[in-house]
């Protein structure tokens, strides 16, 4: 015993004492604390296409629709954080138009769910009631159209002929939200934003997104890896010198907790200016093994992209005038299909993207190297940790990154400046 009570003798001699206390302040040093803010924001949103509202609904709005009037709904309600609301669109003779909402989801519209839409932004905002935590309230904003849409592009198509007052061809409304919030680093106020799958009330860091203004300048820069995807854990950011993650956020009380990580948790390849890309083996839609290193002497533009992604598809149309004058200078551009963003498919399902997939493309008739998901998705998920799409990459004859961001102006900049006329592709 006498070995166990000189033990505690010595700790709790006040030199004993003090070191635990620096210890304890050690250890405090590694986490940074903030909260919430005190609304959210409006998230995602979805665009729907309406149908004239069914007699059944219409006999729910507490004043009649005039006989020159028309009414519209959604081929289903909104559903929004797995709660399901009615609504309907009136839009009088006038060109006046009226959201009604079930907001409080009786079943009936109610004289105080009545919406005018703004004429020159074609929009309503509102709240819905929203039990969740700190949060009273889930922002909503609903905007209408009256154009053509033109399917699977990332714009509409106004018709030539004038359109009727009454007409209401889609609305936009969004079914999901933002929490953003702060912590204090070192004196420094680091604005963090978390953006949940569509039923998920929680914030998890391990399940969602999450982005981190790392360089303090009031936006968030996806291309500076700013933004990333919890798959199974929290991601990881460089802010400075150190390396950060979200260890928990209390919706309860708003707190939120920022751990300090070794350097060797930051696993991602950032994809820089001068970095140089790492090399990665992939098949392409004809099954032919290939690896990026096979293309050493050209420029090579990786352009990840899915059928699902209308600013993808975009992006390839504006591709291929540039593809077509760029190749023989030097230039490969290799298609990242990302078919199912969430990964780890069975083996029928990756046969069965990539059938999707290529059919597109032929139709489409892109003319660039189309590479399988299941070669590269552990290059877009563990490595880059691509969580926006379209992300472009542009790589030069020495495999180093000229941009993360080369899409549109920017990739047409970079072709013009890198490869001018005249430019003979290097031997490797």
């Amino acid at each position: 015993m006498a070995p166990l009570v000189s033990l505690f003798r010595t700790l709790c001699s006040g030199t004993a004492l003090a070191w635990l206390a620096s210890a304890g302040q050690v250890a405090a040093a590694t986490e940074f604390h903030g909260k919430l803010a005190a609304q959210v924001e409006p998230g995602t949103r979805v665009q729907t296409a309406v149908i004239s509202a069914p007699a059944d609904l219409v006999a729910l709005l507490p004043v009649a629709v005039g006989n020159e009037d028309r009414a519209w709904t959604g081929s289903r309600p909104a559903s929004i954080k797995g709660n399901e609301y009615r609504w309907v669109i009136v839009a009088s003779a006038t060109g006046d138009k009226v959201l009604w909402f079930d907001r409080d989801r009786s079943g009936r519209f109610e004289a105080a769910e009545r919406f005018p839409f703004d004429v020159a932004t074609k929009a309503v905002a509102f709240d819905l009631p929203w039990e969740n935590g700190i949060y009273r309230a889930f922002p909503l904003r609903f905007e209408y159209s009256t154009a053509k849409v033109a399917r699977g592009a990332a714009a509409e198509v106004t018709p030539a002929e004038p359109v009727a007052p009454t007409t209401v061809t889609a609305v936009v409304y969004n079914f999901n939200l933002v929490y953003q919030g702060a912590v204090e680093v070192e004196g420094r106020s680091l604005a963090l934003a978390f953006y949940p799958l569509p039923a998920v009330t929680e914030i998890d860091p391990a399940r969602i997104r999450t982005s981190v203004d790392a360089n303090f300048n009031g936006r968030v820069e996806n291309e500076l890896g700013e933004m990333d995807s919890g798959r199974g854990k929290a991601p990881v950011f460089r802010v400075g010198s150190r390396i950060l993650a979200v260890k928990s956020v209390d919706l309860k009380t708003g707190d939120i907790v920022v751990e300090q990580r070794p350097d060797s948790d930051y696993t991602r390849f950032d994809a820089q200016p001068g970095q140089v890309m790492p090399d990665f083996a992939f098949v392409d839609f004809s099954g032919t093994a290939r690896k990026l290193a096979d293309y050493r002497g050209k420029f090579v533009l990786l352009d990840f992209w899915g059928t699902w992604c209308g600013p993808c598809i975009e992006e390839m149309k504006h591709l291929d005038p540039l593809y077509a004058t760029y190749a023989p200078r030097g230039l490969e551009v290799i298609g990242m299909n990302m078919e199912k963003t969430a990964g780890n498919l069975s083996a029928a399902d990756y046969a069965a993207v990539t059938d999707k997939a290529r059919s597109f493309i032929a139709k489409a008739g892109h003319r660039w190297i189309q590479a399988t998901q299941e070669s590269i998705e552990r290059v877009a998920l563990d490595v880059l940790h691509v969580n926006s799409y379209p992300t472009c990459i542009l790589v030069d004859p020495e495999g180093r990154v000229l941009s993360r961001y080369a899409r549109g102006d920017t990739l047409q900049r970079l072709l013009a400046e890198h490869l001018p006329a005249g430019k003979q592709p290097v031997e490797k």
